[in-house]
């Protein structure tokens, strides 16, 4: 590689803004999200009465497979995204690909605008889904412009809203509850139990992405971990309990395949109740985990252009320090899947066909710790031996592995190949710019 494209190792900066309350509240928003409420009834449709079973394994499965993450935001303070772990721990021309790969990643967050359009299309019938969509992400994306600060007020703010309004909802729904959700031997469970799981599972794990924050965390590798998994069990709550209301509420034909959850929070709320619901509930949650897009993309790509694999010219920063062309072109990302009209599931689907070299990448990246930093890894959070960190990451490839090929088998064959071409052409252009 050319001189520009060498990695300069600078001095770590000083700590960061946030505090371990604005890291869970930032995490938490990321996870609880627009699968939670829009990928039930998908499920459903799989896997019967049993899909509160199947959110269990997906939380559980979705732990394993980003655990490693999780290790390393206990043991390094990391800024930059996947594409700095990768970089640092296996190499350049492997950055390369997470640097590339990041690029298409946000076309999982048009599933997040198009939640939101369902959504208030029931509170507001007279604007379409795409409508709303398109306003919403643009609307968020002025805010992000405003800078880190307003940022993490504004997650915390939301997600506290959030949290409230679902524990409240699953304690009220659990009781009414009439559908039988634990007649294990019933007809309508367990038939498509596993693909269910491994279709809720990206909804799952989103917390792990708080681990790009490091940058801007007071304590880093002490309150990112903690971040993380504080979620685990608020997932376990929410999302088993939502999953259990929505399909115990109703007769299976009424939920199964439907888009919402709203079905089953029309039946058992009052009407003024249910408003007050929507809004607190699946709308804020969609809104938060679409609210971090732009930050999940910024460390990443911001990264790769000072080392040289993007132009420079994308760093520049408002007066806020948001970097303004980095998050518009994340918009228009964001945007495409949108106007022409994919579906969710689709969306969800493509995303983890296309990622699947880059999430490898990473986690055997993180697998040599031991080697690349010794003793950062002798001081690790969890204590862990270096064949625990190889267990655990072995765990993650092959749960990643099964996602991939679910996925390739769940989508039409033209959308399947066009997401294995976009994915070889991104590896061959980290493999040629490295040789150059």
């Amino acid at each position: 590689m050319s001189n520009k494209n060498l990695i300069v190792n600078t001095p770590e900066p000083k700590p960061g803004i946030l505090e371990r309350g604005d890291l869970f509240a930032i995490a938490i928003g990321m996870v609880i999200g627009s699968g939670m409420v829009t990928l039930i009834g998908p499920a459903m449709a799989m896997t019967g009465y049993s899909v509160w079973l199947a959110y269990l394994t997906a939380i559980v499965m979705g732990f394993f497979m980003v655990f490693p993450y999780i290790i390393l935001g206990g043991t390094m303070r990391v800024a930059g995204g996947p594409y700095s772990i990768v970089t640092n721990l296996s190499g350049v021309s492997a950055g390369g690909l997470v640097a590339y790969t990041k690029l298409v990643t946000p076309i999982l967050n048009s599933s997040f605008a198009l939640a939101l359009g369902l959504y208030v299309n029931n509170l507001l019938p007279g604007i379409t889904v795409k409508a709303i969509a398109v306003v919403g992400i643009c609307i968020l994306f002025v805010l992000n412009l405003l800078g880190m600060d307003i940022f993490a007020k504004v997650s915390k703010i939301l997600s506290t809203i959030l949290l409230i309004t679902m524990v409240l909802y699953v304690v009220f729904g659990l009781t009414q509850i009439k559908q039988p959700i634990f007649q294990f031997s019933g007809d309508k469970m367990f038939t498509g139990f596993m693909l269910a799981a491994l279709l809720l599972i990206n909804s799952a794990n989103g917390y792990y992405n708080i681990l790009w924050y490091g940058k801007d965390a007071k304590k880093a590798t002490k309150d990112v971990p903690f971040a993380s998994m504080a979620c685990v069990p608020c997932l376990l709550f929410i999302y088993v309990g939502l999953a259990m209301v929505t399909g115990g509420v109703l007769p299976h034909d009424e939920v199964a395949g439907a888009p919402t959850i709203l079905p089953a929070a029309q039946a058992i709320l009052p009407g003024a109740v249910y408003k007050i619901f929507m809004i607190g509930g699946p709308i804020m949650a969609i809104i938060t985990t679409l609210n971090s897009v732009f930050n999940d993309v910024r460390y990443p790509l911001a990264q790769a252009a000072k080392d040289g694999w993007l132009p420079k010219f994308i760093l520049k920063e408002n007066r806020f320090g948001a970097p303004y062309l980095i998050y518009t072109y994340t918009l228009i990302v964001v945007l495409i899947p949108i106007v022409t009209d994919m579906s969710i599931v689709t969306i969800t689907n493509i995303f983890q066909v296309i990622t699947f070299f880059m999430n490898v990448t990473v986690v055997y990246a993180i697998s040599r710790l031991p080697k690349r930093y010794p003793e950062a890894w002798a001081k690790n959070k969890f204590h862990f031996s270096n064949g625990a960190l190889y267990t655990f990451c072995t765990v993650s490839i092959i749960i990643y592995t099964v996602i991939f090929v679910k996925g390739i088998f769940s989508i039409k064959v033209s959308y399947a190949v066009a997401a294995v071409i976009v994915m070889l052409a991104l590896i061959l252009i980290g493999i040629y710019l490295t040789k150059k």
